[in-house]
């Protein structure tokens, strides 16, 4: 068994201080599983969409064109979580742009959904 150095002044990672921190690749996987939501959530818009075109005036609500950006800047946010290497992207950047992605993806129909008519 071995003492740790006292005089050292190094401070020790987060990962070395804390056994339950998240790891890169943990944080690779939400953003993959996010992509799948993705998937999920552009049906759930086209059901939207496609109901407030069938039911009503014929037209969908006036925030369409922002819930398919939403849902677009929430693929482009969890593919560049997912795919930059890790020594290019600190790991607090790459849990916020997971953050960003699933909320983008929750967007998207939560926008599609809102008719002011």
């Amino acid at each position: 068994m071995t003492a740790p150095d006292l005089n050292s002044t190094a401070t020790p990672s987060a990962a070395a201080t804390d056994p339950f921190a998240p790891s890169t690749t943990a944080v690779r996987v939400y953003a993959g599983i996010g992509l799948l939501l993705l998937a999920f959530a552009y049906g759930v818009f086209l059901v939207v969409v496609l109901g407030q075109a069938y039911s009503g005036d014929g037209a969908s609500g006036p925030l369409v064109d922002a819930a398919q950006w939403s849902m677009g800047l929430s693929a482009v946010a969890g593919l560049w979580a997912l795919c930059v290497p890790g020594t290019a992207l600190s790991h607090a950047a790459r849990r916020g742009a997971v953050r960003l992605q699933y909320a983008l993806a929750f967007a998207g129909p939560a926008l599609a959904a809102i008719d002011f008519a």
